[in-house]
């Protein structure tokens, strides 16, 4: 028996009071700016984030786009509906479209929205798409999360995999839990490279994102610990990887001014992304340590 699908079923039925409601007809949005090089679209299944208040709402780059916020404090804004129907509308018509001939489809999930957020645990609306991803696969799928509840889909995760070139990448930005003078985490680094490794158990491929790069208590053993967890890095600095100029969006949170107070001030300056850099490739090795944008959308080489 098939379980109840909370996309097409529960949701619905919830009242907009308790659980702010989207309405949509399509699901998979075309790229720009700073994953298009890699990616032709990105999937976003929520509105807003529910990690606005922890350590990486700070210097969130989906809070200044104001096509998502329309004017309101960066937050969580809501769920989106008939998400099913949706990807299987937009699926079909890029790849089996009733004139012409199928175009590439690689997805970025998710681009603005953590994919599991606290509401995933029990909206399942991640899982909903994966679930229809194992007849509908794209030809590439990056699932972009800072937590660990991805863990729960490792099944899905894995027959999607086995459909095309799937990389599970989590961001571990630092080895800090907490990073003094700052809130806490979504959850804790050493858990999300917990999770990386049981992903790369099972044969997935997996990625860890240091972006943007936070202050190392001990750079050298936490090189070693993301040698045993993931196929490769990507390494980013805010300096050069929130889609602005010299990073002047970052610089309008208190992000940078908090390093600074918080006595990290030397983790502002590019030197340090490139310190870092040059001691991940002596442990990991040149071809699996990437940096900023060109790292990002290193994905369908084979496609």
């Amino acid at each position: 028996m098939q379980p109840v699908d909370p996309a097409d079923l529960a949701l619905p039925r919830v009242s907009s009071r308790s659980l702010p409601l989207v309405e949509n007809t399509s699901i998979l949005t075309p790229t720009s700016g700073f994953l298009k090089t890699g990616y032709t679209h990105t999937i976003n299944v929520y509105q807003g984030c529910t990690f606005a208040g922890s350590l990486c709402g700070i210097f969130c780059y989906a809070q200044h786009n104001r096509w998502i916020t329309k004017g309101r404090a960066w937050g969580y804004y809501g769920a989106k509906r008939h998400i099913r129907d949706a990807y299987r509308h937009d699926y079909d018509q890029i790849k089996r479209p009733k004139r012409g001939v199928p175009k590439p489809l690689k997805i970025y999930m998710s681009s603005s929205t953590d994919p599991y957020l606290p509401q995933e645990k029990n909206l399942r609306l991640t899982w909903s798409i994966l679930d229809e991803m194992r007849e509908r696969p794209p030809d590439v799928l990056v699932v972009q999360s800072h937590h660990t509840l991805i863990e729960r889909d490792i099944d899905p995760i894995a027959e999607v995999a086995a459909r095309c070139e799937l990389w599970v990448s989590l961001t571990v930005e630092t080895d800090m839990d907490p990073v003094p003078g700052f809130p806490p985490h979504a959850s804790p680094p050493a858990c999300r490279l917990d999770t990386l490794s049981k992903f790369r158990a099972r044969g997935i491929l997996t990625q860890a994102t240091l972006s943007p790069l936070l202050p190392l208590a001990n750079p050298d053993a936490f090189a070693h610990r993301l040698d045993k967890a993931c196929d490769r890095v990507v390494v980013d600095h805010y300096l050069i990887g929130d889609g602005s100029p010299n990073g002047w969006r970052t610089r309008r949170t208190t992000f940078a001014e908090q390093l600074d107070e918080a006595g990290f001030g030397a983790w502002n300056k590019l030197a340090k992304l490139w310190e870092i850099r040059d001691l991940l490739v002596e442990v990991l090795g040149e071809k699996r340590v990437l940096v900023g944008c060109d790292g990002f959308n290193a994905v369908g080489l084979k496609h």
